[in-house]
């Protein structure tokens, strides 16, 4: 059987989305307002106010981090939907 994964999608108004950002992962850690939250397959829905910090996108063992400037997230299923003006990809 697959393992389960996190659908990403990243949404930031008139700019484009870097294409080394991938489009699935095993474990999103963004930053909120409130603190860090590591987002798995299987959570429970969520709303989330983002606050400005690096996201990290876990996939097959590697890492990539994007610079987020804030915005808000959705968590429903296995999506994981990011809206915000500034989605930077850090190499």
């Amino acid at each position: 059987m697959a393992e389960k994964k996190l659908e990403l999608k990243i949404i930031s108004p008139g700019q484009p989305i870097h294409k080394k950002i991938p489009k699935l992962a095993d474990m999103v850690i963004m930053r909120c307002t409130t603190g860090d939250l590591g987002v798995l397959p299987g959570r429970s829905p969520c709303s989330l106010v983002l606050g400005e910090g690096v996201m990290r996108i876990i996939n097959e063992g590697k890492e990539v981090n994007v610079n987020i400037g804030g915005g808000v997230a959705n968590v429903s299923g296995d999506v994981v939907t990011v809206l915000s003006e500034v989605v930077e990809f850090i190499k």
